[in-house]
């Protein structure tokens, strides 16, 4: 986390004195899913689940270059679901996430792309109990999307897929069955600029 906000004031310095910023709270309601990505006996994939995130956003507009980069910061709060032998097992995770968009705007519209970064806080089941130790703390994916600013008011409606496993091994009864977890979500999210 210190590494985080070291690297988000250098980001601040660097960018402040020749390029316009935006700064403020945002809000996000999300749609995720736990994808296997090699098929495992008597495990199925689930529903997908709505979570939420809240944090901040800041977003340096570059003009020589006609691009925009918005890292944010958001704490997050995401559920899933396996089918294990017939019984689903409903997981929940708290996590710190960091996507750092990259964009550009088309008449009203902004287009953006990026690396995101996750890190686990937390991991509970309502069959396993604490699963923390079968997900890794910190993965790697990225994001993709469209937004809109409606006076100060910032929209957004982006894709975040994995680039990393996210678990690759579930304790299930007295058995390990060896996984291939990816997390993936549809994020709609709400920001409003402060300045």
């Amino acid at each position: 986390m210190k590494k985080l906000t070291i690297m988000c004031a250098m980001l601040l310095v660097t960018f402040a004195a020749s390029a316009q910023f935006d700064f403020g709270p945002r809000v996000a309601l999300t749609s995720s899913n736990l994808n296997l990505k090699d098929a495992v006996a008597n495990v199925q994939e689930g529903d997908a689940e709505f979570g939420y995130q809240f944090g901040v956003f800041m977003r340096f507009k570059v003009p020589v270059v006609g691009l925009y980069i918005q890292p944010e910061v958001l704490l997050s709060k995401t559920e899933s679901t396996l089918n294990i032998n017939n019984a689903d097992v409903d997981l929940s995770f708290n996590k710190i996430d960091v996507p750092i968009m990259v964009g550009t705007k088309i008449g009203p519209l902004r287009l953006n792309a990026g690396p995101a970064l996750s890190f686990l806080t937390s991991a509970d089941s309502d069959v396993l109990g604490d699963v923390k130790d079968n997900y890794k703390s910190t993965t790697f994916g990225y994001q993709a999307g469209i937004g809109i600013d409606i006076l100060k008011f910032v929209l957004d409606v982006k894709y975040e897929g994995s680039l990393s496993s996210f678990g690759e091994s579930l304790r299930v009864g007295n058995t390990t069955v060896n996984t291939d977890q990816r997390a993936s979500q549809i994020v709609f999210a709400v920001g409003f600029k402060l300045f």
